[in-house]
């Protein structure tokens, strides 16, 4: 069996609350970390604008950019369906019954 498969006799029984608390938990702190990332990440990007305006270097956002971010959508969506076709391909997802019976 390997990391991603589900034990056969756990499939159709119930999830215990004892298990689901942790890892809400431990969700709750990756949503945080993931949160706190994206605010440097934009920390950054306005002192990065700041210190290029105050050299004189004006970058204006314009039809460009969203020329630019359209093709990186597209790229980012292709790996991803990629990434999850290869992992589908690799595993099937056994279904878990959520239900506390």
């Amino acid at each position: 069996m390997s990391e991603q498969e589900l034990d056969k006799d756990l499939i159709g029984k119930p999830v215990p609350f004892d298990f689901l608390l942790p890892l809400s938990q431990a969700l709750e702190a990756r949503i945080d970390y993931n949160f706190n990332s994206l605010i440097q990440l934009s920390l950054l990007i306005e002192y990065l604008y700041d210190q290029l305006e105050a050299k004189g270097i004006e970058i204006k956002i314009d039809e460009e950019f969203d020329t630019f971010q359209q093709r990186r959508i597209k790229e980012i969506r292709s790996q991803f369906d990629e990434t999850v076709s290869d992992i589908q391909k690799k595993t099937q997802e056994p279904e878990v019954d959520l239900k506390d019976d």
